[in-house]
Formats: structure tokens, sequence, C-alpha cells
């Protein structure tokens, strides 16, 4: 009886470790990005797309917030807002201001959960929302109006249609790769494949 559960211990032990190890699948976990997109940095870069609109990209956030607490030094992580219509670019031009009044870390998930909730519908809303987050309108309207931000929109936008994106939340690995929950089956699943991903062009680099 020993031998048999020693035998079965060893089985599992065996299945679970093949298990870790399997390795990902094209189209399943991940899908190539043809061609590849020019990266803005030499280290590895990963790209966060988002939506305001977008109610997975929300739940996502907290799980890949977090993996970024850890991140290693070769890597860098950039998001990029996605706006499908010109109609809903102004959320885009909205969180480069909140960048520009370097108020990205309050304002940011202040202002997604209040969209998403419908709290703010109209142009009404927003300027009396502001004003609740001790934002001075002078300074939202020059920056929100300024080049700089325009400009960033603008980069937004070119940036998610070079990976010819269809959907909203996608991971990007250093302008080859994209993966995403939909994709890898779970929230905590895609960051596990974002790690192996990112191994894999660590590897690539090292060898060259």
């Amino acid at each position: 009886m020993k031998r048999l559960i020693f035998l079965l211990s060893c089985l599992l032990a065996f299945s679970a470790t093949q298990s870790i190890a399997a390795p990902l699948q094209e189209g399943k976990d991940y899908r190539l990005v043809t061609p590849h997109v020019a990266t803005l940095t030499n280290n590895i870069e990963v790209i966060d797309f988002f939506a305001y609109t977008c109610g997975h990209c929300y739940r996502f956030s907290p799980t890949l917030e977090s993996w970024m607490q850890k991140l290693p030094k070769d890597v860098t992580v950039r998001r990029v807002p996605v706006a499908w219509d010109p109609s809903t670019q102004f959320l885009s031009r909205i969180y480069y201001t909140f960048e520009a009044l370097n108020r990205l870390e309050d304002l940011h998930p202040s202002f997604w959960q209040d969209i998403l909730d419908g709290r703010i519908t109209s142009e009404a809303d927003l300027q009396s929302w502001l004003t609740s987050h001790r934002v001075n309108l002078d300074q939202w309207n020059k920056a929100y109006e300024s080049f700089t931000v325009t400009m960033k929109t603008q980069q937004a936008m070119q940036t998610w249609q070079n990976y010819q994106l269809d959907a909203t939340p996608y991971v990007a690995v250093n302008g080859k790769y994209l993966t995403a929950p939909h994709m890898a089956g779970s929230r905590q699943k895609t960051i596990e494949v974002l790690n192996t991903l990112i191994e894999q062009e660590r590897q690539i680099r090292q060898k060259h």
C-alpha cells in the first residue's frame, strides 16, 4: 500500500510539473503581431491596451497593476488608451490630460469607475467631477488643448491600429506578441503568459 501511495504521489507531481512547464500555444495563449511594431525603449516593452468604456479592462487592471509592482529592471510598461471612433477619442485625451497634470495616480482609477458606473455622461458632469476632485479648470482646459496631449492622443490611436486590435483588454510584448484574458483563459493566466513571453524575449536578446 505504501508503495502504491508513493507511486501515485510521484505521478501527481510529474503531472503538475508537466502542466506548469507546458509550452504556450500560439493562437490560443497569445498571437503574433505581423508585421512587428517598433518599440519606444531599449528595454522589453509591455503595453497595456485599455478603454475607459471596457469593463473587462477595468476588472483586469488590478491584476496587472499588482504585477507591475514587481517589474524586472529590463521591462518597461506603458498604458495606451484605445478609442474605437472619433466620438470616444476625447476619453484618450482625458487620460493624457491626467498625465500632463501629474494626477494619473488618483484621477485615472476614479474616473474609470465613474464612467463605467454612468456618473459621467455629459460635459457638465465632467466639469462637476473635476471640481469635486480639486482640479483647477483653467489648468485642465489648457492641458487638455495642449500640443503634447493632442500628439499623445494621436499616437495612441496609431499605436493600437499598428497592433491591429479588435478588442480590449490586450497586453503587447515587445512589438511581437499580444495576449489577453479572453485568450489565456483567465486574468492570472494572462500574467503567466506575459511572464513567459518576456522571458522568451530576454533569452533571444542574450543570444545576440
